[in-house]
């Protein structure tokens, strides 16, 4: 049973974690590569810092607020999802430091940057799939219809984004932007919108 203060943090987590999503994709349309617009990148990494953490909450939390011992399958891929996220997290602000610290004749700032995205791949596999079942198993109650259509959708798509790209059948990686710009400008901030309206029913 998740308390009224868990409930709480949740909510205002869920809120903060729709307006960083919205601000990366801003800073993603603002900006140039790293190399072109260094300052911005760094701003960018510590959004995406800020962004995973609330979304280790979010998803913690609603394992309680889902009382997903009910669901074991969707709990274990949570789990696994709030490890995956927080390996992101932590390394979201690896490219700034190594930029503020210089690399010597180690990495370069792109190469540290290329190699973090790298290693969560796997984590915006899972993560999308939570979303996307805790959306179907929970629409209406207690996630509103249209927060639970957003996570629908946009687990859906960046699920598919991942199979195109692991597939081969597209090359060309710019077919993954309006992907990325339905499920990243739309998808996730209703389905975070909608979670905090969740959490705010046991408050």
């Amino acid at each position: 049973m998740i308390s009224s203060a868990e409930a709480k943090l949740g909510k205002n987590m869920a809120v903060l974690g729709a307006i960083t999503i919205l601000i990366t994709m801003a800073i993603g349309f603002l900006g140039g590569s790293r190399a072109e617009n260094p300052q911005l990148a760094t701003l960018s990494d510590f959004v995406d810092f800020v962004n995973s953490f609330t979304l280790i909450v979010v998803i913690m939390y609603s394992l309680k607020l889902f009382n997903l011992d009910e669901a074991p399958l969707i709990k274990v891929i949570g789990n696994v999802a709030i490890i995956g996220v927080t390996v992101a997290m932590i390394t979201d602000l690896s490219p700034a430091f190594s930029a503020i610290e210089g690399t010597g004749d180690g990495f370069t700032v792109a190469q540290v940057s290329e190699i973090t995205d790298t290693v969560t791949t796997g984590t915006w596999i899972v993560m999308p799939l939570f979303v996307l079942l805790v959306s179907a198993r929970f629409r209406g109650d207690p996630i509103p219809s249209w927060g639970a259509w957003g996570g629908i959708g946009a687990g859906s798509l960046i699920l598919l984004m991942h199979v195109i790209a692991l597939s081969g059948l597209f090359p060309d990686t710019d077919v993954f932007w309006p992907i990325w710009i339905v499920a990243g400008a739309i998808g996730f901030p209703l389905f975070a919108f909608g979670m905090s309206r969740a959490f705010a029913t046991k408050i």
